[in-house]
């Protein structure tokens, strides 16, 4: 998807355990983010995620993405990740649950441990964490003091994250100031935590990712592939100058995925609710974008609907795992050759439950491709 400035420059003139197999050249995952429609109940949300999550486990999927989303409608029923995950675990075998992230500074960073140390013991070391900065200034009621730091909050915390879950005693700041040092029980299965970045726009989120030797994920938020392998590159530069090996960090991309063997099918069932998506966040873009280049002149409608009509073209052109199955395999080719090595379908954007799950045989097929 094009960057909403350059749309207004238009119209205004390994082992089974393990994140880090070398089998295939990329890995596909689930991830569970942005389904607001309000004629579907909350219940029926989470079977959908439940059928989804235990195709994902039968098919060899990788992973399946959790994310952390507080006080606002869009993702709301993902108020805790741990909660979600531990009630997936018993259902599954082999998949892996990924957080996408916790928002870390929200957070103390023992009680993180503590939550998905449980979940690790539970799903037999089957937990991989990742963390973000968070951005919705209203989740930050439950630490209103991280919030204008958040990013340092988030990058000091997780080395603290990292050493509590290996069981090193830490000391924290206790009731009348008194140093406590902390060490987090039950004990993980897992020795080591597999970390996750969320990096987007920011390159330095990037290369501090890959200076501290973690995995990455993104997402083509107003980017295209060729641009996003440019942000790749300067993480696996950044990983190879810390001495850590290039090739085995992990680049995981968020893609809206629906594959079908017509492609007029797919067309039909994700244009409205994809519009809708990308309409939800439009004009709080297009007042920022004014508000960065000082631009006083209101955006009319007629001009929205046309950003909104070559945003969903270009979107679902180039930025979507969106088609048949060869249409899938030509997006799939180009995040590959930018340097992704792990896809996150996202499924529940908005399409009838029941056509996506009547896809998920096309996008089997798909994935066969890469086995």
């Amino acid at each position: 998807m094009e960057s909403i400035e350059d749309i207004l420059s238009v119209h205004q003139g390994t082992a089974a355990n393990s994140p880090l197999r070398s089998a295939r050249a990329v890995t596909f995952s689930f991830l569970f983010f942005s389904d607001v429609r309000k004629d579907i109940t909350d219940a029926r949300k989470y079977e959908f995620m439940k059928d989804i999550t235990l195709f994902a486990d039968r098919e060899g999927f990788e992973a399946i993405y959790i994310p952390e989303r507080h006080f606002y409608e869009f993702g709301s029923i993902y108020a805790n990740s741990a909660i979600m995950a531990a009630h997936l675990i018993p259902q599954t075998k082999r998949i892996r649950f990924r957080t996408a992230g916790i928002s870390l500074p929200l957070h103390h960073p023992a009680e993180v441990v503590e939550w998905w140390a449980m979940n690790d013991i539970l799903s037999n070391g089957r937990i991989d964490l990742g963390f973000g900065t968070g951005w919705n200034k209203a989740d930050f009621i439950f630490a209103p003091e991280n919030y204008e730091d958040r990013k340092r909050v988030c990058w000091d915390r997780i080395p603290i994250v990292q050493k509590l879950w290996r069981g090193e005693s830490v000391l924290f700041p206790g009731a009348g100031g008194e140093q406590v040092p902390v060490t987090v029980y039950p004990r993980p299965v897992q020795k080591e935590l597999n970390v996750w970045l969320l990096a987007t726009q920011s390159d330095d989120s990037f290369i501090h990712a890959g200076e501290m030797g973690y995995n990455v994920f993104t997402m083509l938020y107003g980017l295209q592939l060729d641009a996003m392998a440019k942000k790749i590159a300067l993480y696996r530069k950044a990983r190879e100058k810390a001495g850590y090996d290039a090739r085995t960090g992990v680049v995981s991309l968020m893609l809206h995925t629906m594959v079908n063997k017509n492609a007029a099918t797919v067309e039909k069932a994700v244009e409205g609710p994809f519009k809708k998506y990308i309409k939800s966040s439009l004009d709080i873009h297009v007042k920022a974008l004014q508000e960065q280049k000082g631009i006083k002149e209101e955006v009319t409608n007629e001009e929205k609907e046309k950003i909104l009509e070559y945003a969903y073209y270009r979107y679902f052109k180039t930025c979507a795992v969106f088609g048949t199955p060869e249409d899938g395999r030509r997006v799939v080719d180009e995040a590959i050759e930018a340097g992704v090595n792990d896809i996150a379908c996202l499924a529940d954007f908005g399409v009838d439950y029941d056509l996506v799950r009547g896809s998920l045989p096309y996008l089997k097929e798909l994935v066969a491709n890469y086995l």
